[in-house]
């Protein structure tokens, strides 16, 4: 059954879903991509610029959209409450332990371990968002199958985010206007 498959992947994902949605690309893409064939490459990246323009956090809109799209409204609410019930849970639990050891010289060692682990994923999910983005998936990675108004677009916002302080909503709806002028005037 369909809901079954739904809350048991997601409530999976959620699980482990340390570091929020960026950091945990993979695993998301991993589960609804390779495991379930819920989504294309293509779609996934489509859903990661839809979810980075709406409001809420990154997996719990895809979890959203993956619901929808695979049982309704009701799949919606079972991916939904699934992604978003274990971590409920843990950070409850966290932040009575957090406030309670947090001064302990291990506890801090602990959360700056971290920090390494969490920066990795962010940077392995970037390097398949950009993949996709630029060659349509990182195994085509090859000058011939470069796309170059993609590559030109993201550097030109990572130029203007970094350095004109551009906030992300303003980026995203300027990058998307771009693209559709670039696109439909040069095309690909």
């Amino acid at each position: 059954m369909i809901y079954l498959e739904l809350i048991k992947t997601f409530f999976i994902i959620g699980m482990f879903s340390f570091g929020g949605g960026l950091a945990n690309m993979e695993l998301i893409r991993s589960r609804v991509v390779a495991d379930h064939s819920w989504l294309t490459n293509t779609e996934f990246t489509d859903i990661i610029s839809i979810s980075e323009m709406t409001p809420g956090p990154l997996g719990i809109n895809i979890a959203s959209f993956v619901g929808t799209r695979t049982a309704g409204i009701p799949g919606t609410l079972a991916a939904t409450l699934a992604y978003v019930a274990p971590a409920m849970v843990i950070v409850l639990i966290m932040a009575r332990v957090y406030y309670k050891y947090r001064n302990l010289d291990a506890v801090k060692g602990v959360l700056n371990g971290l920090h390494p682990a969490v920066a990795a994923m962010v940077l392995a999910a970037a390097v398949k968002i950009v993949g996709n983005a630029w060659w349509g998936g990182i195994e085509q990675a090859a000058p011939a199958n470069t796309d170059g108004i993609a590559v030109v677009l993201a550097l030109i916002f990572l130029v203007l985010l970094q350095k004109k302080k551009l906030g992300p909503v303003q980026s995203i709806l300027l990058s998307g206007v771009s693209g559709a002028v670039c696109y439909y005037f040069i095309g690909v």
